[in-house]
């Protein structure tokens, strides 16, 4: 049986490239709005001491999302948007001596640490950033004797506490949420290895119930066989759907091209062979809702056709096309046979496609010219 679809820390992993992806767009948007504000703001009051820093870091932030994140390299426009923030940081620090917005920066950064990485590669990328700003304030003694701030007793342990209640949940936050996508994963990887197992088991059963028909029909008449052979080939189309889908990586959805295609051959190979099928499909996924109704409907018209239409018809030949064209799929099936009165003949296989065609909840049109055509479309909103 197979176990899964994908490994289970490759699951792990495409979950969280997806939530990176989605978080470093957001801090870009982020770091666009808050830069812009500032640039305004001091342009606005006349404060001109960071406006040069805040400008080249908004254009840095720009080229950011253009060079990195909108070519994929999502790591590179990481390390990009972190380094903006850092040097940002800093250099506010010292233009107004720990005494402004500074604070503000240092938040979101190691946030954005924890959300830009794994919990422990954020904790590094954190305590290495603010062991380095605490390294440089010593080294520019100017700072510490001028700043407000860094002489206040009451400011300073707040702003401690801040940062320690900012690592803790920040912390918290990834580990959580790296074990609610392990449990979330275990729990999808169980159900599939279910879905597995009833596909796996009604494929199996469908094929005793095709070889225990296919057994009766060697003690009957031609007749007999031909109506057992109908049944059978009824139940292999089923079947062929859930084997399908047992080996797909989507067991919810078949390639209806693939399904067609397989379908129509083992049809061929049990009626006639010197009939030409040309079949035209786009790679369409449908649910197996569609795919068991439009596997019946071919399987039908298919057999009709080989019984009545190419009876005078020295070139017999079969097309079938599949499309889709925004939410809605059409099937369009013809022969180019003697066609038959369809009020005369008015066989079983032909009732069930009228059933399956309201399954479907679609429309079917039938022509004449030149043979035999049906055309059924139905929209999939009513269907997926």
């Amino acid at each position: 049986m197979k176990a899964s679809n994908l490994p289970f820390s490759a699951e792990i992993k495409r979950a969280t490239e997806e939530r990176r992806k989605k978080l470093i767009l957001v801090i870009h948007a982020v770091c666009f709005f808050i830069f812009s504000i500032h640039i305004l703001l001091d342009t606005y009051y006349q404060d001109y001491k960071s406006v040069p820093f805040t400008s080249t870091m908004f254009i840095l932030v720009t080229l950011s999302f253009f060079i990195f994140y909108q070519k994929g390299k999502y790591d590179h426009a990481s390390y990009a948007i972190l380094m903006i923030l850092a040097v940002e940081t800093i250099a506010v620090v010292f233009i107004y001596h720990f005494d402004d917005y500074t604070p503000g920066f240092i938040f979101p950064f190691i946030l954005a640490t924890f959300s830009l990485f794994s919990w422990k590669r954020g904790l590094i990328f954190s305590i290495t950033f603010l062991l380095f700003l605490v390294l440089a304030l010593f080294y520019y003694q100017e700072s510490l004797h001028v700043s407000v701030f860094l002489h206040n007793e009451v400011a300073i342990p707040n702003f401690i506490s801040i940062l320690l209640i900012t690592f803790v949940f920040a912390i918290y936050y990834e580990t959580t949420r790296i074990d609610a996508y392990k449990r979330l994963i275990n729990s999808n990887y169980k159900k599939d290895l279910l879905y597995n197992e009833i596909h796996h088991r009604v494929k199996n059963n469908l094929n005793i119930v095709s070889s225990m028909l296919a057994i009766q029909a060697e003690q009957e008449d031609q007749k007999t066989q031909e109506i057992i052979q109908a049944s059978k080939n009824r139940i292999d189309a089923m079947a062929m759907v859930h084997s399908m889908l047992y080996v797909s990586n989507d067991l919810e959805k078949v390639n209806a091209k693939r399904f067609i295609e397989k379908l129509y051959l083992n049809i061929q190979s049990t009626i006639n062979d010197h009939v030409k099928i040309v079949f035209k499909s786009q790679e369409i996924e449908l649910s197996l809702n569609e795919i068991i109704p439009i596997g019946l409907i071919i399987n039908e018209l298919v057999t009709n056709s080989f019984k009545y239409a190419f009876k005078e018809t020295k070139n017999p030949k079969i097309v079938i096309v599949l499309n889709s064209h925004k939410n809605n799929i059409l099937l369009t099936y013809f022969d180019n046979g003697i066609g038959y009165d369809l009020n005369k003949i008015q066989n079983f296989g032909l009732k069930l496609v009228n059933l399956n065609v309201k399954q479907l909840k679609g429309n079917l049109k039938i022509s004449y010219k030149h043979g035999l055509c049906y055309k059924i479309i139905y929209k999939r909103s009513s269907n997926v």
